[in-house]
């Protein structure tokens, strides 16, 4: 990598600013790179190199072994996370049986369905935008159309839907934050929503997981709780950060304005491309079970790599002119975004979806907003994988503005 650059570290201060140009100058000299950082591990960032690796659990495993019984098995995180992520991190077909609970919710048609329920969310927070002065993109419009969509789906009762949400996701928290202790007390809620559905399930995911089994047993509290918080503390996040990002662009784009409030498809294709450049989710790491010669690296078991979604979506052996916003690119869709392989997201299409809709409605409604740079606040993420705005004021101004 080039020598001026620092080392590539996601938890560093300068991560936000430089990564692009870390990953830029790793993938000049091949798909894949190593960092002394944080233990020291690979980085992948060629877009193929990305998806291949991501195909093959068996070497580059996600499996998450807390006990330390197995001292390769560290899960996605770098370092690891201190609270296991159970269907993220697993490997099948443990982990595909774990995923087909949560499929029948986010099936194309089902998630195709819910659009007036988005459409409904992104109108009532840009009905309570009237009138005032100023406001929060991240906090007022994008956060509250993710979250309640996601929370609906999940079971949450919507009246409560702030009390589920981390410090973070409300749009600060300041220095004496205490941010184990936040996802401790949303935990400490998801766990009386399990116990609640096993004495009276509903028609929602906390149900399905509650009377599901994976390999002919029932989840337990504590599994369900793991696969509740990945969808309640991380499945909106990443949605709300793609629009910010998106709004963000739009505000020095304003001849882009009225062309994707007229264009379904186009906004469509946007949506992907939004996904592309402002990828929300760094990557995740995996775990070489053995081994292993990649792309001309030599491996070794133990070790860890990131699977840099943020870097393979600007490889420009696939996307033309890739660190450029081209609303109507034709292969966005071809953006790793949500993963690849057995471990992609399940709420690929809902994310797609609610920014599809949120974005034109809040142009639609508010051409004239107005983004005020000097307060933008990135989004802080637990593990530096998350890349977005925590904080985006913006001035209103148009037809719902009187």
């Amino acid at each position: 990598m080039n020598a001026l650059l620092p080392p590539f570290d996601h938890h560093a201060a300068y991560h936000r600013e430089l990564w692009m140009a870390q990953t830029d100058a790793m993938r000049a000299e091949g798909p894949v790179g190593w960092t002394d950082a944080n233990g020291g591990h690979w980085v992948i960032v060629g877009h193929e190199a990305v998806r291949e690796a991501a195909l093959n659990w068996k070497v580059f495993s996600a499996w998450h072994d807390p006990t330390g019984a197995c001292p390769y098995a560290k899960g996605i995180g770098i370092p690891p996370f201190a609270f296991p992520l159970i269907l993220s991190e697993s490997d099948p077909p443990v982990s595909t049986e774990r995923r087909m609970l949560e499929m029948p919710f986010f099936r194309p048609a089902i998630i195709q369905a819910r659009e007036p329920v988005v459409r409904r969310h992104a109108d009532a927070c840009l009905d309570a935008l009237a009138g005032r002065p100023q406001v929060d993109l991240f906090r007022d419009f994008a956060m509250p159309v993710a979250a309640k969509t996601t929370m609906e789906i999940v079971g949450v009762d919507l009246d409560r839907w702030t009390e589920f949400t981390l410090k973070s996701h409300q749009g600060g928290t300041g220095p004496s934050f205490d941010l184990a202790a936040d996802i401790d007390r949303v935990h400490a809620m998801l766990l009386d929503l399990v116990r609640e559905r096993r004495r009276a399930p509903g028609d929602d995911i906390a149900s399905a997981l509650v009377q599901g089994t994976v390999a002919g047993q029932p989840l337990r509290d504590e599994e369900a709780l793991s696969m509740l918080s990945a969808l309640v503390l991380g499945g909106f996040d990443t949605t709300s950060s793609m629009i910010t990002g998106a709004l963000v662009w739009l505000d020095d784009h304003r001849e882009a304005h009225g062309r994707l409030v007229a264009d379904a498809a186009l906004m469509a294709n946007a949506a992907d491309e939004f996904l592309r450049v402002t990828t929300p989710s760094l990557g995740g790491a995996r775990n070489l079970t053995r081994d292993f010669e990649f792309h001309g690296r030599r491996m070794a078991k133990g070790q860890r790599a990131l699977l840099c979604w943020a870097a393979a979506n600007r490889d420009p052996t696939v996307f033309e002119a890739p660190h450029q916003v081209r609303l109507d690119r034709p292969n966005a869709a071809r953006h790793v975004t949500f993963g690849f392989g057995p471990h992609r997201c399940l709420g690929a299409d809902l994310a797609r979806l609610i920014g599809r809709v949120a974005i034109p409605a809040l142009l639609a409604r508010y051409p004239d907003y107005k983004v005020r740079r000097s307060g933008l606040a990135p989004y802080q993420s637990p593990g530096g994988f998350v890349l977005g705005w925590a904080a985006v004021p913006a001035t209103l101004a148009g037809a719902g503005h009187a």
